[in-house]
Order: C-alpha cells, then sequence, then structure tokens
C-alpha cells in the first residue's frame, strides 16, 4: 500500500472516531438531548433527501443531455468540471447550484438552448433553494419540537 493511501485511511478512520464522541456524549444528560436531536433528525429526514436526491437528479440529467448540443458545437457545457466524470460532474453542478447556491450563471446564457438552459437554471434554483430547503427546515422543526416533548 502506498503512503498515500494509508493517509487516507488514517483520514477517514480519524474522522470515524470523533463521530463515535457522539456516541459517548450520551451518557451526559445536559447533551443526550442534543444527540437524540441529531438522530432523530437524520430519521425524520431520510425519505426528504430522497426526493432531494430524486430532484436533483431530474435536473442534472437535463443539462447532461443538453449539453450534448453544445459538444456538437464545440462549446461549452452547462456544468463544471470537477472529476472530470461528466455524469458526476453534472451532479455535483446540480447539487452546488440547488443546495449551495455556488454558480455561475453565465454558462447558462450561450449555445443552442441558452432560453430553455436559463429558464430551468431558474427553476432549479427556486425548487431546490426555495421549495425543498424550506421543508427540510419545516421538518426539522417539526423533529425539534418532538424531540422536546
Amino acid at each position: 500500500m502506498s503512503l498515500e493511501f494509508i493517509y487516507t485511511v488514517g483520514g477517514f478512520a480519524t474522522f470515524f472516531m470523533w463521530i463515535k464522541v457522539f456516541y459517548w456524549m450520551r451518557l451526559f444528560s445536559a447533551l443526550a438531548y442534543y444527540v437524540k436531536l441529531i438522530q432523530q433528525t437524520f430519521a425524520d429526514s431520510f425519505n426528504f433527501m430522497l426526493m432531494v436526491f430524486i430532484i436533483i437528479n431530474a435536473f442534472a440529467n437535463y443539462y447532461y443531455v443538453i449539453s450534448k448540443n453544445q459538444e456538437l458545437q464545440n462549446g461549452p457545457v452547462y456544468y463544471d468540471s470537477y472529476t472530470n466524470i461528466p455524469k458526476l460532474d453534472v451532479l455535483i453542478s446540480v447539487y452546488m447550484l440547488g443546495a449551495l447556491g455556488d454558480f455561475d450563471s453565465t454558462i447558462y446564457r450561450a449555445g443552442y438552448d441558452k432560453y430553455a438552459s436559463s429558464f430551468m437554471f431558474y427553476l432549479a434554483t427556486f425548487v431546490i433553494a426555495v421549495v425543498f430547503m424550506n421543508m427540510l427546515i419545516a421538518i426539522m422543526g417539526e423533529t425539534f419540537g418532538s424531540v422536546t416533548e
């Protein structure tokens, strides 16, 4: 094994060691509430996260398909390059666009599909960032209420 691989495994091992500290926090009554809140938040938001993955995949699939027109014209595609694996890059780009708000809107205003891609850009930012993230806040508020009871 290479030294780089050992460091990578070591990084994950130390990360999971610190995550294990959350389990030990249940021993203290003052911290047990927060551990329960974190566990319940993950449990309550699992189905929601499945829906988020589906909507991100839907927009990513759209941009992946229409980027084929850009490739035919030797133009820039409608997603950024992160891994040089186009299908993964477009998923990451849509996640960055919708969930984190990190995007370059000028890439959607070029090429054959510039009007359609701009419309889908605005739709994606509204649906993912506004609708879905507000639903997540509502789910977390409900979870907080139920754990507090």
